[in-house]
């Protein structure tokens, strides 16, 4: 199948659209309030514009990849059509293939693929695809060609147990993703506090984040654990408490929250005793 129409056209969908273009797939796409046209999201790269109508006719597979709030709308459109296309993926985090259930009285096979990846702009999603897992919750008869896709966007593929897993599956990267910047935010203002300009805050702790990344490519999350939690360091760690405290108190509950869980990682492998872990967890609870 290498007819490929995307409806929605933001960061992910023009992403896709320039990605499967490269590897030889025939592309056009669906946006929102636009007439049949030509249309040119990064340098060098012009796509036809076409109806939904003329996407679900001409073209073998469909990715719906408009917010998620849109998906069950879309799905319910291309319902009330004549559908000559094969099949239908979407591509959110959170929610399963289910969303498009209303297209198998249809004899359409469904799925749901997501790229496990952050994407602030389209170009640095290109180059963030080859790398990247995608997981696929859907339709088995679909896995000879998402592994090909997947494979030809230099990806690694992961198929999900159940539709059920998504939403814990999703959870854990906004952990690592969102909360990471939420995080970054809070060590800048830290720095700043400390005297640190703004863009000189951040470029300080960049490689502290990229060496700390290093480690976590290298060994498991206890073993690359370091700091004053992992030390049983009390000390430090009420001085830290005080000084958010007083400083930037709306930084104190993340502070307090994240210590809770590095000192059970810590007691867990071993850096800590049971003992030290509980008096931690009373000092940080009196933090709080």
């Amino acid at each position: 199948m290498k007819r490929v129409g995307i409806i929605g056209f933001g960061r992910i969908g023009t992403a896709l659209a320039v990605s499967l273009e490269k590897c030889g797939y025939e592309v056009e796409v669906v946006r929102r309030n636009q007439k049949p046209t030509k249309t040119n999201p990064v340098s060098g790269k012009t796509f036809n514009v076409i109806s939904l109508e003329e996407a679900v006719c001409k073209m073998e597979v469909i990715f719906i990849t408009t917010p998620d709030d849109n998906i069950s709308d879309t799905a319910l459109k291309l319902a009330k059509m004549d559908l000559g296309c094969k099949a239908v993926l979407h591509m959110s985090g959170s929610l399963s293939s289910e969303l498009l259930d209303i297209l198998r009285e249809k004899n359409i096979f469904i799925g749901s693929l997501h790229p496990l990846q952050s994407f602030p702009n389209v170009e640095q999603a290109v180059s963030n695809f080859p790398g990247s897992f995608f997981t696929y919750e859907g339709d088995k008869a679909l896995l000879p060609w998402i592994k090909e896709i997947v494979a030809q966007l230099g990806g690694v593929l992961k198929t999900l147990p159940s539709l059920e897993m998504k939403v814990i599956y999703h959870a854990g990267a906004v952990f690592v993703s969102n909360y990471m910047v939420a995080l970054t935010s809070l060590g800048i203002s830290c720095l700043k506090r400390a005297g640190f300009k703004d863009d000189e805050a951040r470029e300080a702790l960049l490689p502290l984040m990229k060496g700390t990344m290093n480690n976590l490519a290298g060994m498991p999350p206890e073993k690359a654990l370091t700091g004053p939690v992992s030390r049983g360091d009390a000390g430090v760690i009420a001085s830290h408490l005080q000084v958010l405290q007083n400083e930037l108190p709306e930084a104190l509950p993340a502070y307090c929250d994240l210590a809770e869980v590095l000192a059970s990682i810590s007691e867990k492998s071993g850096k800590i005793s049971a003992e030290k872990k509980e008096e931690l967890i009373h000092l940080i609870k009196g933090g709080v």
